[in-house]
């Protein structure tokens, strides 16, 4: 597809909101909050999600596919090893099976070491508040606000016990905090990207007092039918800057973006070049049958960036779903150029759909 420029794509999101009555109310909500959300100091347009109002469950829509999540993945220290983290919890309240859900993974990047755990709730079980983080279920909870956070985890394998408390601004995707997944259909998203992170890890009876950061992703709305496979990834570059990249395809549209957060609370939303032409090393799961990529080439030339990424640790780091599919979510690491400077790091990608 052609490529889209920075400005005008943040006016079609404007014109957007402007039919979007949610959009109104979240906005005057969030003049009204004590923890603003962040803004585009460029374009001075104000987003129409609130990081301390909408970590709360939202009344559904009517669609089957309306769903709730709450994210994170942490990167993290613990004696001498370095260990991935992901925690994330959705509903999809309109769904007569598979409705309520929580997952918990764990990488020990250092020696390969991978397990996770996905548990089925029944609704009676689940409790997640409106108008605030109050996420309870039978071995999990999530609690706090946009100040500070706990997290406890509990499988037969481990558990989690954290404390999370953002150190830099939210960061609201496409600068508004709502964009099209794919096909037209509107998804609200925020995060917090840089949270720190500490607590205990406890792995096979092992106990570890761990140390680091973590990025949590807040996203709501319809998920589209027609979206066929989707790539997000998110970096934490050493000049401050935060950088959330989707790139999507469904049946109608394709679409490679990302948002890019300053440290001052400004923004930029860049066009990204399509993933597919770039990825290499595939890995097929044993579980699942199917294929992902486990290195990418990626390339923002409005930024003067080139990174490569690859999978780290383990490439099955794949979470399996209810209908027999799963989504690769793993810890990966990058290198290459940003903004004409050399760059690496740590980063996370989550990965849906079939890419043989």
């Amino acid at each position: 597809m052609p490529a889209i420029p920075a400005k005008g794509r943040t006016v079609v999101l404007v014109m957007a909101l402007a039919l979007c009555t949610f959009a109104a109310s979240s906005a005057q909500a969030a003049s009204q909050s004590g923890t603003p959300a962040a803004r585009s100091a460029t374009s001075g347009i104000p987003g129409v999600v609130d990081p301390a109002a909408d970590l709360g469950r939202h009344v559904p829509g009517p669609q089957s596919t309306w769903f709730d999540s709450i994210y994170f993945t942490s990167s993290v220290k613990a004696n001498g090893q370095d260990f991935g983290l992901q925690v994330h919890t959705r509903i999809i309240p309109n769904r007569d099976q598979a409705a309520y859900r929580w997952t918990f993974s764990v990488i020990n990047k250092t020696t390969g070491w991978y397990k996770d755990y996905a548990a089925m709730v029944e609704p009676k079980d689940y409790r997640w508040s409106q108008g605030k983080l109050d996420i309870k279920a039978p071995g999990f909870s999530w609690t706090g606000d946009s100040a500070r956070q706990s997290v406890q985890v509990e499988t037969p394998w481990g558990s989690l016990d954290v404390q999370l408390a953002p150190t830099g601004p939210a960061m609201n995707y496409a600068s508004t905090g709502v964009f099209h997944l794919v096909d037209g259909v509107p998804n609200y998203q925020f995060a917090l990207p840089e949270m720190r992170t500490s607590g205990t890890l406890v792995l096979d009876g092992k106990k570890h007092k761990i140390a680091g950061t973590s990025w949590l992703d807040r996203q709501w709305g319809e998920m589209p039918p027609s979206l066929t496979r989707w790539t997000w990834m998110n970096f934490s570059m050493p000049n401050g800057d935060k950088v959330a990249l989707w790139d999507t395809v469904g049946t109608k549209s394709k679409d490679s973006w990302a948002t890019v957060l300053r440290p001052d609370g400004s923004y930029e939303v860049v066009d990204v070049e399509p993933l597919a032409p770039g990825v290499s090393r595939r890995w097929t799961s044993p579980a699942t049958g199917q294929t992902y990529p486990t290195r990418w080439r990626i390339r923002i030339p409005s930024l003067h960036s080139e990174l490569d990424v690859q999978v780290t640790g383990n490439p099955d780091q794949e979470i399996e779903t209810p209908d027999g599919s799963g989504y690769l979510e793993a810890t990966v690491a990058f290198t290459g150029k940003y903004k004409g400077k050399k760059v690496r790091g740590e980063n996370y990608v989550e990965m849906t759909g079939e890419w043989k």
